[in-house]
């Protein structure tokens, strides 16, 4: 497989973006990465990759044009740190560039719970029109003029972000009949790789596991697998869940999920 897109920004290198850009480095491609904190630029370099500080709630017209001198640009910032006017800026001088197209990182969080399997045709009756990746998604598709391609991400977990961390400093977790959408953070850099050498743009992916299990028997089975008490559940049932398909992607990517059954 050829590599046409081999200069790659990364705005937000976290716990996806930096071990995403770290992943793209040693697979030869040329890698920015940004970070709103200057003392995280020297850890964003040691991995390979040319740092840069940017906030988009303070932009810096001259370094942001110098960031997006790419390809591709992975647009990874968590909505809750997303001001929609700051973002439509970002989006006009994104247009200005010569960057070919732009990955954005979403969420399932843009769907509301249905008691049901949701994909991308039929959530559109689903759509949480409130929620921030909601609003976020609708101004990258209104104004940004590049390819664009949402990756709508289930709950990430990883090598060091296992979920039974979270439910065992809980004294109790409600709706244990909810059901489990992760993703595996290797998986969703495999994903990430595949849209850009595929050149895949104006697609729109739910990106969860193939596994569902409800709360209860997730957390309770990952709990005998570390060695860790079994959580405490709500005796109150509700049943509100949804349940999201990755049909599509794995259709279109030939992509197969890990099992996050498996810690």
């Amino acid at each position: 497989m050829t590599k046409p897109n081999q200069h790659i920004s990364i705005l937000g290198c976290g716990w996806l973006g930096l071990e995403l850009g770290t992943y793209l480095v040693k697979n030869a491609f040329n890698v920015k990465g940004s970070t709103t904190s200057a003392n995280k630029l020297d850890i964003i370099s040691s991995h390979g990759i040319q740092p840069y500080l940017i906030d988009l709630n303070e932009l810096n017209t001259d370094q942001l044009t110098n960031f997006i001198a790419t390809e591709v640009l992975i647009f990874n910032i968590p909505p809750s740190k997303i001001d929609i006017k700051n973002l439509e800026t970002f989006i006009e001088t994104v247009n200005q560039s010569n960057l070919k197209s732009v990955v954005l990182i979403s969420s399932i969080g843009i769907y509301a719970d249905s008691n049901s399997l949701i994909n991308e045709e039929n959530g559109t009756a689903f759509l949480s029109k409130t929620s921030l990746p909601y609003l976020i998604e609708n101004t990258f598709k209104s104004s940004c003029k590049k390819g664009l391609t949402i990756l709508q991400l289930g709950g990430l977990i990883g090598e060091n972000r296992l979920p039974i961390q979270f439910a065992s400093s809980k004294k109790v977790l409600s709706n244990p009949n909810g059901r489990i959408n992760f993703i595996h953070r290797s998986d969703v850099i495999q994903i990430i790789e595949k849209v850009i050498l595929e050149n895949i743009t104006n697609e729109t992916f739910i990106c969860c596991s193939d596994l569902h299990p409800t709360k209860k028997e997730f957390y309770t089975r990952l709990a005998v697998q570390s060695n860790l008490p079994a959580p405490q559940f709500e005796s109150i049932v509700n049943d509100t869940f949804k349940i999201m398909s990755s049909e599509k992607l794995k259709r279109k990517l030939n992509f197969e999920f890990k099992d996050i059954t498996k810690p």
